[in-house]
């Protein structure tokens, strides 16, 4: 099948129109003509891939990794940066127009200094033959990093994934790296080392020790910037804070500076613990942290005039929105990876009274779909 990409949506996929259908053909373009072959549909709408460029898009550019298009880890890398940024601000702004029924615009669009390089973590595969590499982009088929590594991995990392034995690998296997704050490379999961119980990061001038399966902002290049976005847009009064997805701290601990108390729940138990020893590191002792899901919590909490969320992609519980909207914070700082979710969720606060009064982009994840929108709801 012939398509003609009309722009990048959610997701990294080329929007096309093919026979009356809505085709998605990811790896693509604006303006390319490319063949493609369904992958699967539903209804009035095709999932297709890439088989070949007909007639190249001016704006498409050689990729820079020699997997490009097999590998899943990347999307956009046939793209340059400048067109990157502007296709995931778009796309943002018309999720939240389509879905969230909210015309708006970022005040501040904050670019990567680096578009490779900068992840300080990632989880890889080991295939059958002892090869390490990403899967392809919705397959449980490896494809084996390149000779030069991933691109989106510091070289430090690379080199170090490159030096591991074929033997300390175990074949069909999943091997977790992170860089620290020093610059030194852990991996959990070889057979011939243990990786420590815990590795310490910063970020924003505070330190983090962060447990093996812990979440930790990946990109290095950024995370500080993030922190003072996010410490940035609430307003200068003292108040009691709720983290509702707290993870180690890493928002909990800069705003609990501003705050007469802090609160943060997390349902990891390992995170619960990193953000308790944080605070005591960093010498933070108005923030206090549970083990709890929080979906059954909110029910039981009340009187925060200031709420943090970071959800998961799936964005806000419905019970979790309910309660959220039931303490009527003053403000509520909202951080999302996923457009579409965060723009049904910004619906449900802003039907609720509350008012989007600022929202930013920044590019935690260059060369993939995904970008961090950092915003402000406040009661109206």
């Amino acid at each position: 099948m012939i398509a003609e990409i009309k722009k990048i949506v959610s997701g990294g996929y080329g929007l096309a129109f093919v026979e009356g259908k809505t085709a998605f053909i990811p790896y693509t373009a604006p303006g390319d003509t490319v063949e493609f072959s369904p992958v699967r549909e539903k209804k009035n709408v095709i999932f297709g891939r890439l088989e070949r460029v007909v007639k190249p898009s001016p704006l498409r550019r050689e990729p820079e990794c020699p997997v490009f298009g097999a590998c899943g880890g990347c999307h956009l890398q046939h793209l340059g940066y400048e067109d990157e940024i502007r296709i995931k601000r778009e796309s943002i702004l018309e999720n939240l127009e389509r879905i969230g029924k909210t015309k708006t615009d970022f005040k501040r669009v904050i670019p990567s200094p680096e578009r490779y390089g900068y992840r300080n973590h990632a989880v890889f595969k080991v295939d059958a033959e002892r090869r390490p590499g990403f899967l392809m982009r919705e397959s449980d088929t490896l494809v084996p990093f390149p000779p030069q590594g991933c691109l989106l991995l510091p070289e430090e990392m690379r080199q170090a994934i490159a030096a591991i034995p074929p033997d300390a690998f175990e074949p069909l296997t999943e091997i977790r790296v992170r860089m620290d704050k020093f610059g030194a490379v852990h991996f959990w999961g070889l057979l011939d080392r243990v990786g420590p119980p815990e590795v310490l990061m910063e970020a924003g001038g505070l330190l983090y020790p962060v447990s093996r399966d812990s979440f930790f902002q990946v990109n290095r290049h950024l995370a500080s910037a993030l922190v003072e976005l996010v410490v940035s847009l609430p307003g200068a009064v003292r108040r009691k804070l709720l983290d509702l997805y707290c993870g180690s701290g890493f928002f909990t601990l800069p705003l609990a500076r501003m705050a007469v108390e802090a609160f943060g729940i997390e349902h990891d138990q390992g995170a619960v613990r990193n953000a308790a020893a944080a605070a005591r590191l960093n010498a933070v002792a108005n923030a206090k942290f549970r083990r709890g899901n929080a979906e059954s919590e909110i029910g039981r909490l009340g009187g925060y005039d200031l709420i943090m969320v970071d959800p998961p992609r799936l964005g806000l519980p419905k019970a979790v929105l309910q309660g959220i909207i039931r303490i009527k914070a003053q403000e509520i700082v909202f951080v999302s990876c996923d457009p579409p979710t965060f723009a049904r969720d910004a619906k449900a606060l802003i039907e609720a009274g509350y008012i989007l009064s600022e929202i930013d982009l920044v590019d935690l994840f260059p060369a993939t779909c995904h970008a961090e929108i950092v915003s402000v709801f406040r009661r109206g």
